[in-house]
């Protein structure tokens, strides 16, 4: 396989002829954008016609200010690390010259880079990690999350700038590429993340064979969905990246939209809504085209997820804007989808005030008898602020209480609002991120248990936040919170939404399930579906059949397959797990 990446458009050519209306196109992408796309906080305009519809400003779309939460992770981790010692800045500060860090740091630099008053460069962040013995690239996976989202996807280099990249060392490249594009060599997730941030440093890249971007694109993709943990965020960050890259961003693409189209896929959701980090046309077309014909409602669901970073950054135009209104009203007054597309369609909806007319006004007020309606048409909240508020407060205040150690002139105003978007926020990538970001810190597990106590409780497990702090647990629990999980997905009187969201959960949580509790779940559900018939069995056993896959049970995933007594859903499920590469699926939590 071949790589170029050259000084000007014109010497590619001249190298390599067959390329040219490759690298011209990646070329006019640049232009385009600087001309276009840098002015404004919405993204290019560049191959549309009609100017870029923006949303108003709703609660997930206030600046997050990503570096001040980068800021509170540094100082909550040191704060409350392992070792008492580091309570000290000084301390800190004196220990802080070393390994990759060559510079001598005063407190008043850890004090600037805690407080944001100044960015955190990579290799303080790596030796962060050093002197906290976390894990490698666990601090700089989360700073890159954390910047993605609120980033425009204008922005191909990730916002956290390593050591600028030697183009003479172009061989280092060309191995990179050949082992993804590779079905055979394995990739960790500091390798994904090498690579693309390589090829973003190099807009006009040429890889010939052309195909090899179609290769990388659908092999990031498949391990991305199948990934945890730090290797998730790891390949999420890759794949966003590639997803703006002025001539990977196609193949990307195309490789969403073919995997969102084939119905024997079991990850929509996530497959869908990554398509938020592209402006290209064709995004923008494969995302209305699964909210209006959508391949099920994962994929719808998913689609709506796209649409909000979407419609904060500009991307649908003019043109595009009424379709999207008329399914977003129609999802917001169907109530008979599942239960997480109406609320997060009525947030949409909420974002667009100005195209609401005057007959969907009058139904909307009709959707005030449904509580969490109410609140997210209100206050684009899932609950009402001040109940809400005395539950955060409950929880942030026994979570400091359950730390280490006191730590005397700190207040952290940071947890409580994380913990309110983890729980209250209407749109789930939201939550999720809040979640992510409090589970990089010492706060993890104290705040697992603690949500896990919560939930032992009938009255939370019947509150409509019951949903969201399974949720949580999906990022924050351990092997403790595990056997929580595992009680819910089985228990009698539990309402509906809590049985689904726990078995759609045992995947995550972290800990591992003894073959006995998949046995027994599986067969509850499915003896409950064959006298029943009721959908939420078959929710929890495609919840269990996931579970099983992104844990690598391959053996009762077989058996799930070869039984005949299973919902035909289910044991196609099994049949996907089963078939996946072995590249793919072994390699993807490296």
């Amino acid at each position: 396989m071949r790589v170029m990446t050259v000084g000007t458009p014109f010497e590619a050519c001249r190298q390599d002829p067959q390329r040219c209306l490759v690298v011209a196109e990646a070329l006019r992408t640049v232009v385009r954008r600087a001309i276009n796309g840098r002015v404004g906080a919405g993204g290019s305009t560049a191959g549309r016609r009609g100017r870029p519809y923006r949303a108003v400003a709703g609660p997930a779309d206030r600046p997050r200010l990503p570096a001040h939460q980068v800021g509170w992770l540094l100082r909550v981790n040191r704060l409350y690390g392992p070792s008492e010692r580091w309570l000290r800045s000084a301390t800190f500060a004196e220990a802080f010259q070393g390994s990759c860090w060559a510079e001598h740091t005063s407190i008043y630099q850890i004090s600037r880079w805690e407080t944001a008053a100044v960015r955190a460069p990579y290799l303080a962040i790596r030796r962060y990690e050093e002197l906290l013995d976390l894990p490698s690239h666990h601090l700089v996976a989360l700073v890159d999350t954390i910047h993605r989202y609120a980033a425009s996807t204008q922005n191909v280099l990730p916002a956290l700038a390593r050591a600028p990249d030697r183009f003479a060392a172009s061989d280092r490249l060309d191995e990179l590429v050949d082992r993804a594009a590779s079905s055979t060599a394995l990739l960790t997730g500091v390798e994904w993340d090498e690579l693309t941030r390589r090829l973003a440093a190099a807009p006009a890249v040429v890889i010939t064979p052309h195909r090899a971007w179609a290769d990388i694109a659908e092999r990031l993709l498949s391990e991305t969905i199948v990934a945890d943990g730090i290797a998730w965020m790891q390949r999420y960050e890759a794949l966003s990246r590639l997803l703006a890259h002025p001539v990977g961003r196609q193949a990307a693409v195309a490789a969403c939209a073919s995997l969102a189209a084939d119905r024997t896929n079991q990850v929509f959701v996530e497959t869908v809504s990554v398509l938020d980090a592209s402006d290209h046309p064709d995004a923008n077309r494969y995302v209305l085209q699964q909210l209006v014909h959508p391949t099920n409602e994962r994929a719808q669901y998913g689609a709506l997820l796209a649409s909000v970073r979407k419609l904060r950054f500009g991307h649908f135009t003019d043109a595009e804007m009424p379709r999207l209104v008329a399914i977003i009203q129609e999802l917001t007054f169907d109530s008979t989808r599942r239960d997480d597309i109406q609320p997060l369609a009525a947030e949409l909806l909420r974002r667009l005030p100005d195209t609401i007319s005057a007959a969907s006004r009058t139904r909307l007020r009709a959707l005030a008898a449904d509580p969490t309606l109410d609140q997210v048409l209100r206050a684009g909240r899932l609950a009402d602020q001040e109940a809400s508020q005395r539950l955060v407060a409950r929880l942030a205040g026994t979570v400091v209480a359950l730390m280490p150690r006191d730590v005397p002139h700190f207040r952290d105003d940071v947890l409580p609002v994380l913990l309110d978007e983890m729980l209250f926020n209407p749109v789930f990538d939201v939550r999720l991120l809040a979640a992510i970001t409090v589970s990089g810190t010492p706060y993890r597990r104290p705040l697992a248990a603690v949500l896990a106590a919560e939930l032992a409780g009938p009255a939370v497990l019947g509150a409509s936040v019951a949903p969201a702090m399974i949720e949580a647990l999906r990022v924050l629990g351990g092997a403790e919170q595990r056997v929580v999980i595992e009680r819910l997905i089985t228990a009698s009187g539990v309402p509906a939404r809590v049985t689904v969201a726990s078995a759609q959960a045992i995947g995550h949580v972290g800990g591992r399930s003894e073959d006995r509790f998949w046995r027994q779940a599986i067969t509850y559900h499915a003896g409950m579906w064959r006298r029943t018939r009721r959908p939420t069995n078959v929710a929890a056993l495609s919840g269990l059949t996931y579970g099983l896959g992104m844990t690598r049970n391959r053996d009762v995933l077989h058996r799930l397959r070869t039984d005949d007594r299973m919902p035909e859903q289910v044991r196609a499920a099994a049949t996907w797990w089963l078939n996946l590469s072995t590249v793919v699926y072994e390699g993807a939590n490296r």
